[in-house]
This record gives C-alpha cells, sequence and structure tokens, in this order.
C-alpha cells in the first residue's frame, strides 16, 4: 500500500505563545519535539518476530515521548527492500525515515540520485561517534562513487558477525570436540559425514545462507594485518575478486555441496527454514550472522563462535559489521521533518536502544551504558565478546555483495550453478571479477 507524507504541522507562534503561557517553563524545556503533530512514515527490514517486538516498543516510547507523532511503520524483508525502496523514494510515495543497504547497489546508488540526506550534523549533535566507532560509521559514508569517505548517510542499530553456530549435544553425541582451527573443522566435518550426521544444515532456495559461507570461509584465511586489499575491492578503489583465497574457498563449498555435507534437500529450503531446522535440532554447523540470535536462544544446545581459523592466522577477519543503516530520504523536505527524523533515529541507536535490543537476545552496534544490567543468553555474551575482539583487532570484514550495485544479482544467479555443478569455483569467481571490472570501468 502506497503511503504519502504528510506535512508537519507546527504551532503558530501565536499558539506557541499561548502554550507556553498555560504550561509554563516546563513545556519549554521539552523544546521542539513536544510542539510537533506529525505523522512520521518509517520503513525497516526487521520482520522476524522477535526483532519486529522490539522495533514496535521502540516506535511506542518514542511515540509517548513526542506527542502528537505518530509512526506509520512498513516492514519489508531484506530482499523486498531492495526492489522496491529506490523506486518508492523517486516517486514520491516512500519513507522518510528508512534502513537501507550499505554498498554501491542501495546507498551508494540513492546518494548519487539525491535520495538520501547527510546526517553528519545529527552526528555531531547527538554525539552518534562516542557511541560508535568511526571505522563503522565509514560503512556509510560516501563522495560521489567513492565508498567509504565524504559525508555520512546513515548509522546503524544492530551489529552483525556471520559466524559459525554448532550444536553441542549434536557434537557430544558424536564424540567430537569442538573445532579450535579450520584443520580440527574440517576434521570434524569428514568425522560427522561418516557418522551419518548431517554436518551443516544449508538452504539455498532464498535468503543467502551460502554467500555467507563463501564469504567467511574466505574472510577467515585473511589476516587483520592484510586485510587492504579486500578494504579496497569494497570500497571501490581497485583489485580484484580473482584470487587464490576465493577461488579455494569456492571449491571447498562446492565440494561439500556436492559431497553429501548439506543437508539433504538444500536446494528446496529457503535460509529462514533452514535455521528453523537447525534450533530444532537438525545439522551440526551452520554459518549465519547474529540476527538470529533472537530465533538461537530457543535451543539451549546452540552456541556461536568465530570461524576457525587456519594455522598461522591470529587475527582472522570475520564478514559482517552492522545491519542496514537508520538513514533520512529526500522525502524529509522541511528542516522541522528532517530534525524529527534525526531524532528518531537518535533514539534507535541510542543506549535505551541498545539495552531493549540486548534483553531481546540481539546485538547491538552502540555500546550498553555502564549501568546497564541487560538479561544475557549465553549467545549474547558470545557475540558480545566477538564483537569487542573484532573491533579492538581491526578484524571487521566485509559482505561481498558491497563492492557493486549489481554484486548481489551477480552472486545470488550464480551460487546455484556452484552448488549443482554447473559451473566451475573459477567461472563462479571470474563471474564476480567481471561484474566488479565493469562497475569499476562505469566510475572512471
Amino acid at each position: 500500500m502506497k503511503r504519502s507524507v504528510k506535512s508537519i504541522n507546527i504551532l503558530s507562534a501565536c499558539q506557541l505563545r499561548a502554550a507556553v503561557a498555560l504550561a509554563g517553563a516546563a513545556l519549554v524545556s521539552l523544546g521542539l519535539s513536544a510542539a510537533r503533530a506529525a505523522d512520521l512514515p518509517v520503513w525497516d527490514d526487521q520482520t522476524y518476530e522477535g526483532q519486529s517486538a522490539v522495533i514496535e516498543q521502540l516506535n511506542k516510547e518514542f511515540e509517548a515521548a513526542h506527542p502528537g507523532v505518530t509512526i506509520k511503520r512498513t516492514a519489508r524483508t531484506f530482499d523486498d527492500m531492495k526492489l522496491t525502496l529506490k523506486l518508492a523514494v523517486s516517486a514520491g510515495d516512500g519513507p522518510v525515515v528508512t534502513k537501507v543497504n550499505q554498498g554501491a547497489g542501495d546507498m551508494g546508488a540513492m546518494v548519487k540520485e539525491g535520495l538520501l540526506l547527510p546526517v553528519d550534523d545529527y552526528i555531531k549533535k547527538y554525539s552518534w561517534d562516542k557511541r560508535q566507532s568511526d571505522s563503522v560509521l565509514a560503512r556509510d559514508r560516501w563522495d560521489g562513487p567513492k565508498f567509504g569517505v565524504g559525508k555520512t548517510y546513515g548509522i546503524s542499530g544492530l551489529a552483525e558477525i556471520v559466524g559459525l553456530y554448532y550444536n553441542k549435544k549434536i557434537l557430544d553425541d558424536a564424540g567430537i570436540a569442538l573445532p579450535q582451527t579450520f584443520e580440527e573443522l574440517l576434521a570434524a566435518l569428514d568425522k560427522l559425514k561418516e557418522k551419518g550426521v548431517a554436518p551443516f544444515m544449508m538452504g539455498s532456495a532464498k535468503q543467502h545462507l551460502a554467500l555467507h559461507m563463501i564469504g567467511a570461509i574466505d574472510q577467515a584465511h585473511i589476516d587483520a594485518s592484510n586485510r587492504a586489499e579486500l578494504d579496497d575491492l569494497i570500497y571501490g578503489k581497485g583489485g580484484s575478486w580473482n584470487t587464490k583465497g576465493n577461488i579455494e574457498s569456492a571449491k571447498l563449498v562446492q565440494k561439500w555441496a556436492q559431497g553429501g555435507y548439506f543437508y539433504p534437500g538444500f536446494e528446496g529450503i529457503s535460509g529462514d527454514d533452514a535455521v528453523q531446522l537447525f534450533i530444532s535440532g537438525q545439522g551440526a554447523f551452520l554459518i549465519s550472522g547474529t540476527w538470529y540470535f533472537g530465533d538461537m536462544q530457543h535451543n539451549q544446545d546452540i552456541g556461536f563462535m568465530a570461524i576457525p581459523a587456519p594455522k598461522g592466522i591470529s587475527k582472522p577477519l570475520s564478514v559482517g559489521g552492522v545491519d542496514l543503516a537508520w538513514a533520512i530520504t529526500s522525502l524529509a523536505k522541511e528542516k522541522a521533518t528532517q530534525d524529527l527524523a534525526g531524532e528518531y533515529i537518535d533514539y534507535m541507536v541510542s543506549e535505551k536502544a541498545a539495552e531493549t535490543w540486548a534483553n531481546a537476545g540481539y546485538l547491538p552496534a552502540t555500546s550498553l551504558a555502564a549501568d546497564a544490567k541487560p538479561k544475557l543468553t549465553p549467545l549474547l555474551t558470545s557475540g558480545i565478546e566477538m564483537w569487542k575482539a573484532l573491533n579492538a583487532n581491526d578484524a571487521l570484514g566485509h559482505y561481498p555483495d558491497w563492492s557493486s550495485p549489481t554484486m548481489l544479482k551477480t552472486i545470488d544467479d550464480n551460487t546455484p550453478l556452484l552448488l549443482s555443478g554447473k559451473i566451475t569455483p573459477e567461472a563462479f569467481v571470474d563471474a564476480m571479477d567481471k561484474d566488479y571490472q565493469a562497475y569499476l570501468k562505469g566510475q572512471k
């Protein structure tokens, strides 16, 4: 359903004087937000039940603190957001505040077309740079076609790490210790297969489990001290995807798909359904992100860890960073609308919101307040420790699809062919590199 942006009615000077006279100094202390009457159209991608409940709670709290403001929420899946957001904003009937995927295909394209507004003034006003590191905020910066520099166009509420989920009961029953190195992980997979246990849960019909697996395996083989080549690729500075590491990762995942290491029938299972099967006790391992923490906590046998690094890699990269960024669209025409949108985003990345997310079992990007006492699940405790270590080691990796506007489609189109053996690992990586080189050429 199309939603139009309604104008914000600001009290006239006469009305404001009357209101102040009636309410006294207490009303003045509430600031501009108390004098607003507005609908604020907001799009987010928090469609999972646990995530949606948090967003609904935060929206109600924001409305309670801003009398007269009504959040008009639309929840869209990640894929639906990619398909519809830019078109809706261009047509003038999209959101004022939205989540938007970082990278050239979404945020970069919308910045290029003038569909997003910089948020640097709000970073300064609300000290967002004190809540999140500069390297994290850099993932929302664009200067023309240059990614990672320039003005900032968003900020995220959740941290994301792609790692290794494991079912401790299944491993214990198979007599397998938790692998500490990549070599031990490979040996564990072989032993599970020999015992007739599906080593990996996988679903490749929808969502992006296979993409995250390939990227995570590759980046676990990169030490943080050698990350410059990957950074250059993602930020559009040049280079090639056609590397030995990428080819070897694609080879390994193809071997697993062809050799019975994935849950039977994975080709017809969506990523979300694969997660539910894993939660029900099917499969020993699953490679995916912390955004599933809320669901995973329902099985106490499930744990989470970084992809074990091979010998010789002391600070391996982990795919991840932050979830889709909160951003202000060009439909915020008036300064009052922009400021209201800035206030909303500020609340969504506040310490209070971070504690609410933590209480629901999710990993916030904003650090928790010193006096916060969230009810941490074992999964979330693991996630927080990993997040701190990755930031300290400068070991937060990247999503490969951020590197060009069409890279996600290129990967999605070719992943089924790779898993089914219809193309070679070399051809898979070559398709990625051809996409990237065409993008670079178009920027010159």
